[in-house]
């Protein structure tokens, strides 16, 4: 990777904690950017972390170490170091996926109910209250015998 490369990468994430930074929760487009730049910083995070871990361990399995190991202790500790950021990769990813849960509890919890009660109330407006034959009958209505509400001494 060239040194612009690597700058190019450091901007956008630099960029996308800025965005982060900036955003202030007035309405739910907020909150959908809100997740939308964590996801992507939590994925950015996720993939320079793992390929860092790649690198460091490769980088320490070169490691001549003890003559008499030819090499294998340095190779299985530079797995056990490189597990470290392994473990800070999948939390990165976790950070990302936060956001989108986040975001999908919002969904469910305020904007559902809300559209759910309009749709509510947009079928109700159709019915004509006042006599039907063939529908249930109501639980406080006198109905026939035997049926809910209904009474027959």
């Amino acid at each position: 990777m060239s040194e612009s490369d690597g700058e190019k990468l450091a901007s956008n994430l630099a960029q996308l904690v800025q965005q982060l930074e900036k955003i202030e929760f007035r309405t739910d487009r907020d909150l959908y950017q809100y997740a939308r730049i964590l996801r992507a910083i939590g994925l950015e995070l996720h993939m320079r972390v793992a390929m860092d871990a790649d690198m460091v361990s490769a980088i320490l399995a070169q490691y001549k170490g003890k003559w008499f190991t030819f090499g294998v202790q340095s190779k299985v500790r530079s797995k056990l170091v490189g597990a470290h950021l392994k473990t800070g990769a999948s939390a990165a990813k976790v950070l990302g996926l936060s956001g989108i849960k986040m975001y999908a509890s919002f969904v469910k919890h305020f904007i559902q109910p809300e559209l759910d009660a309009e749709k509510k109330a947009r079928e109700g407006k159709g019915k004509k209250p006042g006599f039907s034959i063939g529908d249930k009958p109501n639980a406080g209505s006198a109905g026939r015998p035997g049926e809910a509400g209904g009474r027959v001494a």
